[in-house]
């Protein structure tokens, strides 16, 4: 006979454990499958917010600081050169110039030193200079305030006369004087609007290396002290660079190799960048510095999608953790519905088993009690025949009662030095009538010499008479099984083979279960409780030892019982009790 081997789906289908955990866990998984997508889809919104608010803030910062550079950087020219009239300089009108200059080095403290000059008064010719050190004199002392500056004047003043030939207003230019490079800017006066003649000068000079090293830096810490950083995210850094691409400043977190997310430019010019037209000579020659912006090493996309990763991880892990929840879940109750299938399958098995050998009973003592037996050898056989029923009841009694005391943990083993060959005799005594009534052909191989072993006697036959048991259910068409008793090792193996229909190896790992049996197709339906295996399982494992199965689908099974050799002075009467 062949085993079954049913259909995935239609075992499916019929399995009401598994449609009872299929049910829970799409009934489950289904509203957590739509809180995850909103809840990805709300990380991707938030992500795409995230990178709009950082792109804004880095083209905001930049702007406001461009911006700021050069309103900081053209302030003298309108609160000073442009306040001072051309009256005020022809002639020289300290006490009304003082102030001004005064306010305009406190302003603007990276000017170096404002100039003036006129060809008109008791000052004509002098190139006077008002600067810090000057500044700090007293307020009433004007010729300490201002002093004459021949040294620049001689460098300066030639310049600027040449200048004149463009007959622009105001001219910007750089200068080396005394070893350091100045920025000059002057707002020429002239005779006339013909603008052929200089009549007179108002001029600022600023130290080009205070200006990269100083000043610049300190005014991009300042405003950027008062950027509003974004949260959860990499600080909003800045960095200038010079025009030969030398930096002047960087923020702590933005370096060289660091991602510029927006870039910006300036001019080094003291007025505003729309009257560069009008200037002479920076409409064709000035320095242009640039001023970047970003967030460290990662772009904006590398950024936003580091922020969310975090919660995108909890997420998933979450969802791993209901799922398995679900899963295990599902599992107990898919577990559970088996059970409890397994419980009343056992039910209907044991009324089964009870009412076939009770109804021959009855059958055959009625027949003897009504004298309606012929002759001696038919009585006889009425009488093995009610007797091995008998049996068949008492072990299945003694079964249901010892699964009983083990599931409570009260199964106790009495272990003495015992011979297995000799309880194998007894078993296949025991059981000779039921062979002889299912035509079994039971072969019979005991290794003479067997070491004794500490057992529980009355134990040890149960369970090698519940393996005979199994394989005479299990033995289909071809009805010839093997006993053997054998030494390997450190241990004595009891084997029992048939060539029944056989274990897939999916089973295998579930037939010593409580109320499992293999599936199969023997023509008349389910046989047995399902406690032989489990019995045997406990037994052994109570004993110290193991039960072991090979099996292949129509090749037969074949059970092994292991029991451990004592050491000689392990011969004393032992009892212990089950455990569950």
């Amino acid at each position: 006979m062949s085993s079954t081997r049913p259909n995935p789906f239609s075992q499916f289908y019929f399995d009401r454990g598994v449609r009872l955990a299929a049910g829970l866990a799409v009934v489950v998984a289904i509203p957590m499958a739509v809180l995850f997508y909103f809840q990805f889809r709300s990380l991707n919104d938030i992500e795409k917010t995230s990178a709009v608010v950082l792109r804004q803030l880095s083209s905001d910062t930049a702007e406001s600081l461009t911006r700021s550079v050069e309103d900081y950087l053209k302030r003298p020219h309108i609160s000073v050169l442009l306040r001072i009239p051309q009256s005020r300089t022809e002639p020289i009108d300290l006490a009304w110039i003082n102030p001004i200059f005064g306010d305009g080095l406190k302003e603007s403290p990276f000017v170096d030193a404002f100039f003036i000059w006129t060809e008109r008064g008791h000052l004509a010719n002098k190139w006077i200079a008002f600067d810090h050190d000057t500044d700090a004199q007293p307020a009433d002392d004007l010729h300490r305030r201002f002093r004459e500056d021949p040294v620049f004047g001689a460098k300066l003043l030639p310049r600027l006369r040449e200048l004149v030939k463009m007959r622009m207003a105001i001219v910007a230019f750089t200068e080396e004087i005394n070893g350091r490079k100045y920025y000059v800017q002057a707002q020429l006066r002239f005779e006339s609007f013909a603008r052929e003649r200089m009549t007179s000068v108002v001029a600022l000079a600023v130290d080009a290396e205070k200006l990269r090293t100083q000043f610049i830096p300190a005014l991009l810490r300042e405003r950027m002290a008062n950027v509003q950083q974004p949260v959860g995210f990499p600080p909003l850094a800045v960095a200038v660079l010079q025009e030969d691409g030398l930096r002047i400043f960087e923020s702590d977190a933005l370096r060289a190799n660091d991602v510029p997310v927006d870039e910006r430019s300036f001019a080094i010019i003291f007025f505003d960048k729309e009257l560069l037209e009008f200037a002479a000579p920076y409409e064709q020659q000035r320095e242009i510095w640039g001023l970047r912006t970003g967030y460290g090493p990662l772009t904006i996309p590398e950024i936003v999608s580091a922020s969310t990763r975090p919660q995108m991880a909890l997420m998933i892990v979450l969802a791993v953790a209901m799922g398995l929840g679900v899963f295990l879940v599902a599992g107990a109750a898919a577990r559970e519905v088996r059970v409890a299938e397994l419980k009343s399958n056992f039910v209907a098995s044991v009324s089964h088993d009870l009412k076939t050998p009770l109804a021959l009973i009855q059958l055959f003592a009625e027949t003897l009690e009504l004298g309606r037996v012929r002759t001696p050898d038919r009585a006889q056989e009425y009488y093995r025949i009610i007797n091995g029923e008998a049996k068949k009841l008492t072990r299945l009694i003694e079964n249901i009662l010892d699964f009983s005391r083990m599931e409570a943990g009260l199964r106790p083993y009495r272990m003495e030095p015992a011979d297995l060959a000799e309880s194998v005799s007894k078993v296949l005594a025991r059981m000779g009538t039921q062979f002889e009534q299912g035509r079994f052909t039971v072969k019979t191989s005991i290794e003479l010499g067997l070491p004794r072993v500490l057992a529980d006697e009355g134990a040890t036959e149960q369970a090698i008479e519940n393996l005979l048991a199994n394989a005479m259910k299990y033995s289909g068409d071809r009805k010839q099984i093997e006993v053997a008793a054998r030494r390997a090792g450190d241990h004595v193996l009891v084997s029992v083979t048939d060539r029944g229909i056989g274990i897939s190896r999916r089973e295998q790992g579930r037939i010593f279960r409580k109320f499992y049996r293999v599936q199969r197709d023997l023509g008349g339906g389910p046989q047995g409780t399902g406690l032989g295996l489990a019995i045997v399982e406990h037994t052994m494992r109570g004993h110290g030892g193991f039960v072991r199965v090979t099996s292949e689908p129509d090749e037969g099974s074949t059970f092994t019982l292991h029991f451990p050799i004592p050491s000689e002075n392990a011969f004393e009467p032992t009892l212990i009790e089950s455990t569950r």
